[in-house]
């Protein structure tokens, strides 16, 4: 499992592949077991959903030389001169009883007795360079080329990526698998009161919900443009941002952020909430008028999947990947273009009701029943083309 509370979308890219397999009819999981390996610096908590589902977690560190200063130097040193990998891990992973490792690649794999799968997330480096340190995007690159030279098996998670794979790898397209996630429902998302959590947090019964981290690239920048456009017009739309402010590839980026917001005068409609719990983010999107994704750059996006889940309609930026994505009952716009972006807002602020639409979350709910499992099938196949490879 990557990611952690800085980057909440590589724990759940790996939860939501746990919980489909779990999914799957009796006579499927019976044919596996699950073992998850993870940081040691992990928040245990962010694994309760999926502990159930598991023969074992494997906390890495435990395996592996101490981090003191000798050894942070050494295996630095090793990774910059030879693209080496800690021995411990490796040897650790062929010592277990693993047929099949994701998402892994290594050089030093080969003749392993497991089969591995390398997982490529995006290109956005390729697209918005001006958002990466040269040190960021040359390190990238590196990584990438060493997984397109060296993985048996590549997953991309659409269509999208593996056509940027195929503009930058060609030679190594057969490679490629695309699987693109779906989020496993939890029961507790419907059972939970919307309006209760609104008043937790003192926001108002009619506002929009954007739930992202506050990277550049997330484009809130354009929102708010759109937002004072529409002062203009006299429409005052509400916005509740969710997700943490801080861009550690743009420091300042928050300061940006506030400083824009009140030189436009935009505190009374905006409401920055900061890192809240998954399921008061979920309450909120419950009992949102719609779902805003502004961005610029996206992978195959998780908040794009948990708003089709709760039947939620979306304003999405008209990214190749969000229209590949294309959940039901949502609009596109223009990503470079505020005055785009507030039409739509001023037409659904005058139109949309707030939350939660029963019918539509029932229809979401047997709707995500076949995709979790289809997802869980996916995978397995893709397991199952790697162990023959």
């Amino acid at each position: 499992m990557q990611g952690g509370r800085g980057w909440l979308g590589g724990v759940e890219y790996i939860k939501n592949i746990i919980l489909a397999l779990a999914s799957l009819p009796e006579e499927s999981r019976k044919k596996f077991r699950l073992s998850l390996i993870v940081n040691g610096d992990l928040e245990p908590e962010l694994l309760d959903d999926v502990k159930p589902h598991l023969s074992q977690i494997y906390r890495i560190d435990d395996y592996l030389a101490p981090k003191n200063l000798r050894n942070r130097i050494y295996w630095k040193i090793n990774r910059i001169l030879f693209n080496a990998e800690n021995p411990r891990f490796v040897k650790f992973l062929r010592q277990q009883n693993f047929d099949f490792i994701f998402p892994y690649w290594s050089k030093t794999s080969r003749g392993s007795n497991f089969a591995a799968a390398a997982w490529i997330y995006d290109f956005q480096h390729k697209y918005l360079p001006e958002f990466f340190s040269s040190d960021e995007i040359q390190a990238r690159d590196a990584e990438f080329k060493n997984i397109a030279k060296s993985a048996s098996t590549i997953v991309l998670s659409s269509q999208n990526a593996q056509d940027d794979f195929k503009k930058y790898f060609p030679e190594f397209a057969y490679k490629t698998e695309v699987l693109s996630f779906k989020t496993a429902v939890s029961e507790i998302w419907f059972e939970g009161n919307p309006e209760q959590i609104q008043l937790l947090y003192n926001l108002p019964d009619r506002f929009f919900v954007v739930s992202n981290q506050f990277w550049k690239h997330k484009n809130h920048l354009t929102l708010f443009k759109a937002l004072s456009l529409l002062q203009q017009r006299s429409i005052y739309p509400i916005v509740v941002c969710t997700g943490h402010i801080y861009d550690y590839r743009q420091p300042s980026y928050s300061d940006t952020i506030l400083q824009t917001i009140h030189k436009l005068g935009l505190f009374p409609q905006v409401f920055l909430l900061g890192l809240i719990p998954k399921i008061d983010q979920v309450q909120l999107m419950r009992r949102s008028l719609a779902v805003l994704q502004p961005s610029l750059f996206e992978g195959w996006s998780t908040l794009v999947e948990n708003a089709r889940c709760l039947g939620k309609p979306m304003i999405l930026s008209d990214l190749a990947v969000n229209l590949e994505q294309n959940p039901p009952n949502s609009t596109f716009f223009n990503r470079d273009s505020p005055e785009e972006l507030a039409d739509i807002l001023a037409l659904w602020w005058a139109e949309c009701s707030p939350g939660p639409d029963l019918l539509q979350e029932s229809i979401a709910k047997l709707e995500n029943i076949s995709n979790i499992r289809a997802f869980g099938d996916r995978f397995l196949e893709i397991v199952h083309k790697s162990l023959i490879k």
